[in-house]
């Protein structure tokens, strides 16, 4: 029997190093002698140790039975047979044999129900290894499989059946990943572990998993150095090879023991990312405690800011939950981050319940084994405390833990104290813009308020409700009124300014109103009719040029755009420049430089221009003969200029105003040929009612009437109808004029009578008189 058991410590220390030959020889004698002995025990354990080295899908072979050669699935069930009615620990690892090597097959209600005895505390924590670890190999071959077998309906029960829900495999396997149990037990369980984390992108997994799984072989390898050293290795020459050949082992022996690995670097420097990035604070807030809890190995880890009233406020956790801290808890890592940050160095207990009795209730009441508490500090300043705690592992913070502790605080505390600083930046900045805001809108109404008292100032003096005096402008109609107060709105600012309007309707008076109501009245005002001068000349009205650039250039000569320099520049008929003329405008337009013909050198003009033109622009954009993009550069704002025919009401303030003007003397308009003048349609608009009176005055004795007229206007013939179109205050104003005209013909002049034919007082009609301009 005592052969038995000795032979059996061998082979289980073969398979350990993976050596097949060695471990079935082992077995076999093992096997034998168990049998003489009646150990069924030893019998069983040596044939896991046969089915742990075999291939796990049948394809190596072991023996059961002295002599006589089965494969690892038959071993496994033979190892079952033999400890039915054994202890809980002894079925659970037989059923990780039979699960690992598919021997017959378990069935999910069965599998469930392992699972739930694997869960208890009270099992050892190599059996428990043993079944997690079975059943992440399970997993990641379902997870590995094609997709064939595991769209169908006998893939997706072997899934439920043997891969289960693959995050709790991995969270019972993360748990045990610091437990204390044999590493024959240990490695294969985390290597499985391992690589089903990578399958299923739990990297935080993997690299807790992947540590532990580092510190298993490197203890394995320092054994197997310390038996080689007694003089144990001669029995097998071959066993340090075969231990550092093993997949998990050279996989895991690749992690430095020391320093950081190539993952712990990535985070390092996602964090230092943060410092450039300054991203928002809660996210770094989360990503400090992932770093510090994936990379130690420790079960939680709580993130505590300092408030400005000096209290500790919890703001990340990992496994712990904020809103739902206990009060031991809470007492204890606000009272460890207190002292981490008086001391300003980190605060570590290996045996929490013996090296921390001031705190011996709350560590007791948590049943902690590692606790760590780290601050904060950033140019002076305690910012807060990293606190980490670990209910399972004695001694979890080491030297290396430690060092990488220090380094994320140090970084983090950086990253805290910008975020933090670009947080209060942005704080700062969005009151400056609320009361920015505010005060634009005060301003705002202060202006509207001016705007108001100077409208109402204006009706007072008996002008019209507009900011600035447009006294070269005549008209009192509603259109003329609209076109007013939007030019109000223009002159002040400094934008382009295009004047649309039909020949002789007073495009060039908006345009100086413009400028002399505006910020560059005291400069000069420069006006053009592009459509006058040939293209030649014109680039050199324009821009100027120098002597000798063209023949005739005997001298130089300054362009419009650098005598309009801080003035306004007035290019009436631009609708009819060339396109190549429209170029060089636009290039003058965007950048403000100014290049005379024949000259090398540019000169900088601050210049604003007011186009003007009687065309409509967009067709001929859509015609292509007017650049789009000039287009849009002028037309940042449009003033249509209404024509004659729709402000009919003012026709006779601007004869009024046109005799004043040209009249050697004082002339008077009859009422008839005042109906004459104002029924006409004035297709020319006020340049050709301008002819008109102009006329009439050389033709008349100091009175006009309907025989001094053009027989055009005086017959009506040849002239387009007045169009009031549905302006309905023209019309109004129109037939009310047509009205008391009437009336006081008929009365001869009796205002009176008028009135009572109108059914008005006679101080009614006065007004209206007045109102429309009536001659009396």
């Amino acid at each position: 029997a005592q052969g038995a058991r000795a032979l059996l410590a061998c082979a289980a220390a073969y398979a350990t190093a993976g050596l097949a030959h060695e471990t079935r020889q082992m077995a076999e004698d093992a096997i034998a002698r168990a049998r003489d002995a009646g150990d069924t025990k030893a019998e069983a354990y040596a044939l896991w140790a046969i089915a742990d080295v075999a291939a796990t899908r049948g394809g190596g072979v072991a023996s059961a039975e002295v002599g006589s050669r089965l494969d690892a699935r038959a071993a496994a069930e033979r190892a079952a047979a033999l400890l039915a009615g054994g202890s809980a620990d002894d079925a659970l690892r037989a059923a990780a044999r039979r699960l690992r090597h598919g021997a017959g097959e378990l069935v999910g209600a069965r599998v469930v129900e392992l699972d739930e005895l694997a869960s208890g505390p009270d099992l050892a924590a190599a059996s428990r290894l043993d079944w997690w670890g079975a059943r992440a190999a399970r997993a990641a071959d379902d997870v590995g499989d094609a997709p064939a077998e595991d769209s169908g309906q006998g893939g997706a029960a072997r899934s439920a059946t043997h891969g289960g829900r693959s995050d709790r495999v991995l969270a019972a396997l993360a748990s045990l990943a610091g437990a204390r149990a044999p590493i024959a037990s240990r490695g294969p369980a985390l290597a499985a572990a391992h690589a089903l984390a990578v399958q299923t992108g739990q990297t935080d997994v993997a690299h807790r998993v992947l540590a532990a799984l580092a510190e298993a072989a490197r203890e394995l390898c320092r054994r197997n150095a310390d038996a080689g050293s007694a003089g144990a290795s001669s029995t097998s020459p071959g066993l340090s090879g075969a231990v550092r050949s093993l997949p998990w082992v050279a996989r895991a022996r690749a992690l430095p023991e020391s320093g950081l690995g190539p993952e712990q670097a990535r985070d390092l420097e996602a964090l230092v990312g943060a410092l450039g990035e300054r991203e928002r604070l809660t996210p770094l807030l989360d990503r400090v405690v992932d770093a510090l809890v994936l990379w130690t190995g420790v079960e939680r880890g709580l993130l505590l800011m300092r408030a400005p009233n000096g209290r500790l406020v919890p703001r990340a956790a990992r496994n712990l939950a904020r809103s739902r801290l206990g009060a031991e808890q809470l007492a204890l890592s606000q009272t460890l981050a207190r002292r981490a940050l008086e001391a300003r160095e980190p605060v570590v207990a290996v045996d929490a319940a013996g090296e921390l009795p001031s705190v011996h209730r709350s560590v007791h009441a948590l049943k902690l084994r590692s606790v760590l508490a780290v601050p904060l500090i950033a140019r002076g300043e305690a910012l807060g405390v990293v606190y980490l705690d670990d209910r399972v592992r004695r001694g979890a913070f080491g030297a290396q833990e430690l060092r990488w502790a220090r380094t994320i605080a140090s970084v983090a505390a950086l990253a805290i104290a910008d975020a933090r600083a670009q947080v209060q930046l942005r704080r700062a900045v969005r009151r400056a813009e609320r009361a920015s805001s505010r005060l634009a809108e005060e301003l705002a109404c202060r202006e509207a308020e001016l705007d108001a008292a100077a409208i109402e100032l204006a009706r007072a003096r008996g002008g019209r409700d507009t900011r600035y005096r447009y006294d070269a402008i005549i008209g009192e109609s509603e259109p003329v009124h609209a076109m007013l107060r939007l030019v109000d709105r223009v002159t002040a600012s400094e934008v382009p300014v295009l004047v649309c309007g039909e020949s002789g309707s007073g495009k060039e008076l908006v345009a100086r109103a413009i400028h002399h109501n505006g910020p560059r009245a005291a400069h000069p005002f420069v006006s053009e009719n592009c459509g006058a001068i040939p293209e030649g000349l014109l680039e050199s009205a324009l821009f100027g040029h120098v002597r000798g650039a063209f023949t005739g250039a005997d001298r130089p000569r300054a362009g419009l755009f650098e005598v309009a320099d801080r003035g306004t520049l007035f290019l009436d008929e631009i609708g009819e420049m060339s396109l190549a003329m429209q170029t060089k405008l636009l290039r003058v337009l965007e950048d403000g430089l100014v290049r005379p013909l024949g000259s090398e050198r540019t000169r900088k003009v601050d210049v604003r221009v007011v186009a003007a033109t009687h065309r409509d622009l967009e067709t001929l954009v859509r015609a292509r003969a007017f650049r789009e993009d000039l287009f849009y550069r002028l037309n940042i704002i449009t003033i249509r200029v209404p024509p004659l025919r729709e402000r009919a009401t003012d026709v006779p303030l601007i004869v009024q105003h046109l005799v004043s003007k040209h009249g050697r003397g004082p002339v008077r308009v009859t009422r008839g040929a005042m109906e004459r003048i104002s029924a006409y349609g004035w297709p020319g608009n006020v340049r050709q009612l301008e002819n008109e009176i102009r006329r009439a005055i050389v033709l008349c004795d100091g009175t006009i009437d309907r025989e001094h007229l053009s027989p055009e206007v005086a017959q009506g013939g040849g002239a387009a109808p007045r169009e009031l179109g549905l302006n309905v205050r023209g019309r109004i104003d129109a037939l009310e004029t047509e009205l008391v005209r009437d009336a006081l013909e008929r009365t001869r002049g009796n205002q009176t009578q008028a009135a009572k034919l109108l059914g008005l007082s006679r101080f009614g009609l006065q007004k209206m008189i007045k109102r429309l301009a009536i001659e009396a």
